[in-house]
């Protein structure tokens, strides 16, 4: 009896140890849970643009860009229907074009129609305005990322964009995060491809 006592002492603080870090010690879910991919992206890949973003408009200083790039003054002036429309797919752009000049003369300019009339504000795959200076965490050591994290919330490390994961350190210290947390996350991200 004394040693099923004994056992029962030494098991309910490791139980409780483990209960108080308000997390189960799970890197991803911890990842997530903190707001991790706010600022680092999904899986610590960065924050990159999903899809294109562009446009394509016929607006007076457009004419003169269409000018520019070698579409003749009878063309552009054929396209005065076009003017004041905004098109955000270049498909669509190209199909009013091509109803208007017909397909010969479309086919002809349309590289330079695209370059005359197009913006692209952003592209697929390019990083989120604000975004660009944030690491990568993905694919790191462990070892690099969780002394990177605690150097920053313990005030070693204060270059860059470390006042924004200071900005959570209530949230972190409100919900008992633990090394172990740390290390769980830093081995998580350091498995990710």
């Amino acid at each position: 009896m004394g040693n099923k006592v004994m056992v029962s002492l030494l098991v309910m603080p490791l139980f409780f140890l483990i209960q108080s870090t308000g997390f189960a010690v799970d890197g991803e879910a911890l990842f997530v849970k903190l707001t991790c991919p706010t600022c680092h992206g999904q899986q610590g890949k960065g924050m990159f643009r999903d899809k294109t973003k562009a446009r394509y408009r016929l607006k007076k200083r457009y004419r003169k860009k269409l000018k520019e790039v070698g579409v003749p003054a009878s063309i552009i002036k054929k396209l005065k229907p076009l003017y004041k429309k905004k098109f955000k797919k270049e498909e669509k752009f190209i199909t009013a074009v091509t109803e208007i000049l017909g397909q010969k003369i479309t086919r002809q300019y349309r590289e330079k129609l695209i370059a005359g009339a197009g913006k692209v504000s952003y592209r697929k795959g390019d990083p989120i305005k604000g975004f660009e200076n944030y690491p990568k965490l993905a694919g790191n050591k462990k070892i690099y990322l969780y002394t990177q994290m605690k150097d920053i919330l313990e005030g070693r490390r204060v270059n860059g964009n470390t006042k924004a994961m200071l900005g959570v350190k209530p949230f972190l210290d409100a919900n008992k995060v633990k090394d172990n947390d740390f290390k769980a996350i830093a081995e998580y991200l350091s498995k990710v491809k």
